[in-house]
């Protein structure tokens, strides 16, 4: 075991970020689903776009972990990732708003991957002989994925006789079975690797919102558009700005760790908010959507981007101290008094959205710096 730590840092591969990018094609489709253009969704749609969301999600998560844990056998492994991209694909075609026509579809390719999934620990463990702790642990792995498997394919013949889609409900073995690992410290997890690979997710996350920002650009030449524009683009690098900050200055990824999934349940909240805001900026240019909806939207999903974004601290060189979460919280409450204070003047919503995030980004750089000057002292 001590031998697998010390190995030299893996770098993220060409075709893990390929892998990646479908993902990011999958979660589009389900933002999709919400037609933010169109106005205020309904409950429905918003629940459809999270269940969605976050069942891709989670079947990220399992395939990450999986390639994360087992580096040993390049070729095997490339093959099956080429495989769930071929299965990914018919998944996210069925992710559209007459899904409930291609909820077999769906469910069939989720399974599948699932299996896949569940086959290819089932050969690396019989490859992995000299890690006989690791294994004590993982082989209850591949059993976990085919009841997960079982649970989405048991759900079509039950949505087809009752219309209930209880697929999502793998996810509560999924994460239950995560939350318990995440106490096994036999559990092991390359954290470098995992966390640059979370880092270019991000970052293809980004890259959607950068594609939406194009929209703004379209305007005609005059202070109003240059105001929407500017706003904006300072919006999204602000968003990019403290996640970048935090990745470079505040998360210590050179750690050794044994058990450190959490930190990718984290980020699936943090996508999934990026995920809606690019969403979001298409509506703020939607002078028919509903006003207060814009409000409640764009305040609710920054906040829980930096609420995710805060609990990586634990993931930090240094822990803040409750002062820093003190602050945190008198921003929020400060961003949400003001929203609702200029709710009939869109250019000074998205200002005060601005602000908020830039001031955020300032206590990152303000606790690191006391950090650093205690630690000088």
């Amino acid at each position: 075991m001590l031998e697998f730590l010390q190995d030299e840092e893996r770098k993220v591969e060409y075709i893990e970020l390929i892998y990646d990018l479908i993902f990011v094609h999958t979660l589009s489709r389900c933002g999709s689903l919400l037609n933010l253009e169109e106005g205020a969704p309904g409950v429905a749609a918003y629940m459809t776009f999270l269940l969605f969301s976050m069942s891709s999600l989670e079947i990220w998560y399992l395939s990450v972990l999986f390639i994360n844990r087992f580096p040993q056998f390049p070729k095997q492994r490339n093959l099956c990732i080429f495989i769930n991209m071929y299965l990914l694909y018919y998944l996210a075609a069925g992710i559209r708003d007459d899904w409930r026509d291609y909820y077999t579809q769906i469910n069939v390719a989720g399974a599948a991957i699932l299996l896949h999934l569940a086959f290819q620990y089932w050969f690396a463990l019989r490859k992995a002989s000299g890690y006989k702790t690791y294994r004590e642990y993982m082989n209850k792995e591949p059993y976990l994925l085919v009841i997960e498997a079982a649970i989405i394919l048991a759900s079509i013949p039950v949505f087809n006789a009752t219309g209930l889609p209880l697929s999502p409900l793998f996810m509560v073995v999924s994460i239950g079975a995560g939350v318990g690992g995440q106490k096994d410290k036999t559990l092991h997890v390359d954290f470098p690797h995992l966390a640059e690979r979370v880092m270019l997710y991000v970052v293809f996350s980004f890259g959607e919102m950068i594609v939406e920002l194009s929209g703004f650009f379209d305007e005609p030449i005059t202070l109003e558009g240059i105001s929407h524009s500017l706003l904006a683009f300072a919006f999204a690098s602000g968003l990019f700005l403290n996640y970048g900050y935090a990745y470079d200055h505040i998360i210590d990824r050179e750690r050794k760790s044994l058990s450190d999934s959490y930190y990718l349940f984290l980020h699936m909240f943090l996508i999934i908010s990026l995920n809606y805001l690019t969403q979001v900026m298409e509506m703020l240019r939607n002078e028919t959507a509903s006003q207060d909806f814009k409000i409640i939207s764009l305040s609710v999903w920054v906040i829980v981007y930096v609420l995710f974004l805060s609990l990586l601290e634990r993931y930090a060189k240094e822990r803040a101290g409750t002062r820093y979460y003190l602050r945190l919280i008198q921003l929020s409450a400060g961003y949400v008094f003001l929203l609702v204070a200029t709710r009939w003047y869109p250019v000074m919503n998205f200002t005060m959205s601005v602000g908020y995030v830039y001031c955020v980004h300032w206590s990152m750089r303000l606790f690191r710096r006391r950090k650093l000057a205690a630690k000088a002292t």
